[in-house]
This record gives C-alpha cells, structure tokens and sequence, in this order.
C-alpha cells in the first residue's frame, strides 16, 4: 500500500513559471522543426496501404485528421503534400468502417468507431473539392442518427456514445459552411441524452439531476463521463436560440454546479464518483481523459454560455493543478499526455489574454524535447496515433503557431 502511495504520475515540473513582465516568444522554427520531426516519424512507421485500427482515437482517421489540421494552417501547409496524406489515411480508415459497418454502435461512436472516420473523410472531401465523396460520406455519418435515437441503446459519452456523436455533428456544421447537421436533428438526440440522464439519476440516487454510467461506473471526466457530456448539452442550440424549457436548463446547470463543487483544493477532479479507478488517491488522475485538462473546456464554455465568472475562476484554479502535475509519464499524447495538458493552456489564453498561460503552453511544448521525459515517458501502446501518440503532439505544436485560435479536437469552447 505504501508502495502505491508514494507512486506519481507526472513528472516534477522544472520550470520556474512566468514573472510579470516576462517578454513570451514562439520560436516559429523550433516549433516547426519538432512539427517536421513527429510527422517524419509518423510517415516512416504507419502506411496508409495497411488495414489496421481506422477510427479517429487510435487509427488511421486521426492521422487523417492530423494531415486535414495542417494542410488549413498556413505556417505549416507547404511541408507537405498534406492533403494527399490525409485523402490516403482517410482511404484506409473508411476500409476499416466498411469491415465493421454492419455493428450498430460502429455508426453512432465517434472516436472509436466510423461515424468520425466518415466525419473527417467528409471535410477532407469538402478540402478536396470531390462533392461525390463528400455526399457519400456525410449519407454514412448520418447512418448514426437513429442508432443515437434509439433510448434504450446504452452509451451517451464522448468516446463511443451521443456526447461524441454530437461533437461530430457540432464539428462538421463548424468547418462544412453549408452546415449539414439541422438544429432538429442535434436536440433530438440531446434530449434523449437528458432523459437517460435524469433516469439513470432517479435510479442511482445521485445528488446531480443527470447522472450516467458507463459499463456500471459514474465517470466524471472528458471522455466517459459527466463532463464531456455536459459541454456538448451546452453547446447545443438549446443555449444559442434560448429555446429550452426551464426544467431542461435547471437539470443541465444543477448537473454543471454539482460537478463543479467537486473540485478539490489542488484544482483537480474526481474521475469517478466511486473509488474504483483511484489507485493512490479520489483525485490522482490529472488528464484530459480523467481530471481538471478535461474540465477546463466545459468550464469555460460555462463561462461564455452562462456569463458567470465564476466558472472561469473555477477553470484557472483547475490550470493550476494542470501546470504543477501536468507533465505526465504516459507520453505525448493529448488523452493522457503532455501535450493534452498543454492544449488546457492554448484555451486559457485565449479566454483571458493572460501572457502565463501561453508561456505555460510554451514550456510544455519544449518539455517534449527534454531529456528527463525522453528518459522517463511511457511509450503508448499507439504513439503515433491522435488521442494517445505523436498526430496529437502535431496538432498541439501547429495550434501553438497561432494561439489565439487553438482548438482541442472536436471539442470546441468558443463557437
């Protein structure tokens, strides 16, 4: 037990952090070079030719993401033929969905099933100007609707439920102009997400008006639990056309407020209601999976949404945690890695201008390089994925080059 007490996850943090008036500069170049570096290893050790994982977690549609990320960024889109790489890596993926296509919830699980290979095969589509793959991609997506609809069908949250087939929806209206996604169709599926919510909550006792589990367990975090699925609720039009009922908007801010009040005093969060995943302590997981990384979206779009600042103070106390035990030992990754921790900085900055969370960013992005994680760092099971390996780190470091514009994957706070 002793043993367990004394493990940590995260690696000291050996930067001094920033002094007031401290000049911040990116080193364009050096940041481009570590870009140039991770997708070289990606290019030499993944083949888009291979029919191994294909969805947007682990497989080749994240790798396709990552290629669709940099061929829109202009500091970055000449290294590359990258919209070639990513119509190659989407090829692969969608082979991969077409294996699986007749598994129902292989339709409607975003991250780790087709409806986000289909999601990012269309916007790679649209990049290409190739209108048939668009429409045959965005018919598959939409395939995912009446697995969502269905009430009974389990799985609400981000990486195989509704949340996360509702962040596909919320990513395609965003970078597809002609929105393909109808308003209808979005609050349909939210409101059977809020009465599974309030069911599972009647039925759990839960002290929050909507509760939900996942293979029995109440996860809190990002990207199985609660929070993850509040902020796509109120990302939705209910909280842009003020169309909600009020019993709606009292369940959904009551369920805010009630995740809110289990911050702890370090900034973190629980990543269960139970103790089932806290080996060493209720609060030890400090990820964007499970912990305060995974908070920081959803309590500044709080923020934006309910014009409260009390959510934001509540998201900077929980950067603060991020920045003292946000170096993780599990890798590069933006799920349980360094770079994950780092985007929580990139969406500080632009919600408040304040010059230390961009040099925070900043030091993160060069901890990469240091030779203490290189030593340390667990090699993921797939380091050259999205969520887990370097296609996220790529994602991070071409956000770094224009901060005030930096967006975690599919889960976005500002529109």
């Amino acid at each position: 037990m002793a043993a367990a007490l004394s493990f940590k996850r995260y690696i000291d943090n050996p930067y001094q952090d920033y002094q007031q008036g401290e000049a911040i500069e990116i080193d364009t170049v050096y940041v481009i070079s570590l870009i140039r570096y991770y997708v070289e290893m990606i290019l030499g050790n993944t083949n888009p030719n291979d029919n191994g994982s294909g969805d947007l977690y682990i497989g080749n549609a994240g790798i396709a993401f990552m290629f669709w990320k940099m061929n829109r960024s202009p500091q970055v889109s000449s290294m590359y033929p990258a919209l070639e790489y990513a119509q190659a890596y989407i090829r692969s993926a969608k082979r991969t969905a077409k294996s699986t296509r007749l598994n129902p919830e292989e339709k409607c699980s975003f991250l780790l099933g087709n409806a986000g290979i289909y999601a990012v095969g269309a916007a790679i589509a649209f990049d290409s100007n190739n209108t048939a793959v668009l429409n045959e991609d965005m018919k598959k997506f939409l395939d995912g609707v009446d697995i969502c609809k269905d009430n009974h069908r389990e799985g609400d949250e981000i990486l195989v439920g509704r949340a996360g087939y509702l962040s596909g929806c919320y990513w395609l209206n965003k970078y597809l102009p002609f929105k393909p996604i109808s308003d209808d169709l979005i609050l349909e599926i939210c409101n059977i997400l809020v009465e599974r919510g309030r069911r599972y909550a009647i039925q759990s006792n839960s002290p929050s008006p909507l509760m939900y589990h996942y293979h029995g367990t109440e996860y809190l975090g990002a990207a199985h639990g609660i929070s993850g699925i509040l902020h796509m609720l109120i990302g939705s039009p209910w909280f842009k056309n003020s169309g909600i009922s009020r019993s709606k908007f009292n369940d959904i801010k009551d369920s805010i407020d009630y995740y809110v009040s289990l911050q702890d005093r370090e900034g973190n969060f629980p990543s269960t209601t139970g103790s089932s995943m806290n080996l060493a302590k209720p609060n030890a997981l400090v990820h964007w999976c499970h912990g305060a990384p995974g908070a920081i979206p959803l309590l500044i779009k709080c923020y934006l949404v309910f014009k409260d600042p009390a959510y934001l103070r509540v998201a900077q106390v929980a950067g603060e945690v991020v920045w003292r035990k946000g170096l993780l030992l599990k890798g590069p990754g933006i799920c349980h890695g360094v770079s994950g921790n780092g985007y929580q900085f990139l969406l500080l900055y632009q919600i408040t201008q304040q010059k230390k969370y961009l040099f925070r960013a900043i030091r993160f992005m060069e901890f990469l390089s240091h030779d203490e994680f290189a030593f340390r760092a667990r090699v993921p099971d797939n380091p050259y994925s999205l969520y887990e390996g370097f296609a996220g780190t790529v994602c991070f470091l071409i956000d770094l080059l224009k901060p005030d514009s930096a967006e975690f994957p599919f889960m976005d706070v500002f529109t």
